[in-house]
């Protein structure tokens, strides 16, 4: 049986080489053809510096590592991902000995809301998840687009920031709140203090700062997602003050996203959001935005029935790493 550790930076090396291994090998039997999937050792450090006491590693009986997770929690909303064990170890029981250390770590942390998003075509982990009390409540969209040419120059309302401070932080919790209990999304948007991936954009209105969208400017995933390399731009996360926005604020956010874009040269978007939030689907369909993929989000939950509670908010984004 793997001994499962707490995850350390200098374990990286031999993290990386479990990533590579096992979505190279299922990339491999979805496609049927050999496939090297790339790194994301880049921003590891990120995952980890999010949840250091929430990540862990597998380690096998000569102490090599053969599986690890990633474990983020946004206040009460807590999830795990990437996850990956090497394809010789899946049959092994690492998998569940893994997403039980998370498990625990987030209860022990209050999450009241506990999940995961997974492709289903990996019936292997739709099993496993289920097994453990996981069960599927909506659909992720990752809707992507091509700009064009058009405005380069940001809205007086709407500036950039590529180090949050202490106010524009507490601002972001407060509007998290709004969208749903518990929510935190301010240490995702403060770890701009420590790596340079982005930035996030303010919206203000109605006498403050009423959105935010936090975007990523780099190579982070590559291959089978939309394109993510040095022409796009994705919006990790963007959410907008329930009791003030409505949806002509996302489509004015939105506008003011795509020429930040432009003004880096980049020619693509990309975001995400939950399917029951049909009223910011709409929106971004008729922006031009359009179904890249999508995969099942898997939630356990600690107390309660999940469920969106306010459908027609402006909530864009997803737990997958």
């Amino acid at each position: 049986m793997a001994r499962i550790v707490e995850m350390t930076a200098d374990r990286f090396d031999g993290m990386n080489r479990i990533d590579v291994e096992a979505w190279s090998d299922w990339a491999t039997k979805k496609f049927g053809r050999a496939m090297v999937f790339p790194t994301k050792q880049p921003v590891y450090g990120t995952y980890l510096d999010g949840d250091p006491e929430g990540s862990f590693i597998a380690l096998d009986e000569h102490e090599q590592p053969v599986g690890y997770i990633f474990t983020r929690t946004l206040g009460k909303v807590g999830f795990f991902g990437p996850f990956g064990v090497v394809p010789r170890a899946q049959a092994s029981h690492v998998g569940k000995a893994l997403v039980e250390a998370t498990v625990r770590y987030m209860e022990r942390a209050g999450c009241t809301t506990i999940g995961l998003e997974t492709m289903p075509e990996t019936a292997y982990n739709l099993g496993l998840y289920s097994k453990l009390g996981f069960r599927l409540f909506t659909l992720t969209l990752r809707l992507h687009r091509q700009i064009g040419d058009g405005p380069r120059e940001l809205p007086a309302n709407v500036a950039v920031v590529r180090r949050p401070d202490d106010p524009l932080l507490a601002r972001v919790r407060e509007i998290s709140l709004t969208l749903e209990p518990g929510l935190d999304q301010s240490k995702e948007v403060g770890l701009l203090r420590q790596y340079p991936l982005g930035a996030v954009l303010t919206y203000e209105g109605r006498g403050g700062v009423r959105g935010f969208a936090l975007c990523y400017a780099f190579p982070d995933t590559v291959g089978l997602y939309p394109p993510s390399d040095k022409n796009d731009l994705r919006i990790r996360m963007l959410g907008m003050d329930e009791s003030h926005c409505r949806q002509v604020d996302l489509g004015r956010f939105i506008g003011a996203c795509e020429a930040y874009a432009r003004s880096l040269g980049r020619s693509t978007v990309t975001l995400s959001l939950y399917s029951e939030y049909f009223a910011s689907l709409q929106t971004l369909f008729g922006l031009g935005y359009r179904v890249h993929d999508g995969f099942p989000s898997l939630v356990k939950l600690a107390q309660r029935d999940y469920h969106v509670p306010h459908p027609e908010a402006v909530s864009l984004y997803e737990w997958a790493g």
